[in-house]
């Protein structure tokens, strides 16, 4: 027994290959979207948008991030949970600042341990989570 555990982390340029990866497929898909990532610690580190998308889906983009960092699951699994809750905890789930239960948000974990999240918000859910799963691949493809 140790008294100490080892951590994962994105690097920097983890962070920008998501971000151009992600965007350039949304763009190939003909969506527009924001791209959030958080690091191990739940931070944002980076934020990237199509033209012309529409200011509400930062937020939203930064909250699947930090959703899916913060519950280690599919913020689509985490949406999943939440409404098959009875109504008293899903109200309290919901009242909870920076959490949100919408797909589009995929934790990045490395040998099982989270180093972050990818959240993607424009799209449908569906498609924004299709498009933070590429991204959450990322890092491991470097």
């Amino acid at each position: 027994m140790t008294g100490y555990t080892t951590a994962f982390r994105i690097t920097g340029a983890a962070v920008k290959a998501i971000l151009d990866r992600v965007h350039d497929q949304a763009t190939a898909e003909g969506r527009r979207v924001y791209v959030a990532v958080v690091d191990h610690t739940g931070q944002l580190v980076g934020l990237l948008a199509h033209d012309l998308t529409p200011p509400i889906c930062r937020q939203i983009a930064e909250d699947k991030a930090y959703t899916a960092f913060a519950t280690r699951a599919k913020t689509s699994a985490w949406k999943d949970f939440v409404y098959s809750a009875p109504i008293e905890e899903r109200e309290l789930m919901l009242s909870r600042p920076r959490y949100i239960a919408a797909a589009g948000g995929s934790p990045i974990l490395i040998e099982g341990e989270i180093a972050g999240g990818v959240g993607v918000s424009g799209a449908s859910q569906e498609a924004d989570q299709l498009l933070a799963d590429l991204g959450a691949r990322i890092p491991m493809e470097l």
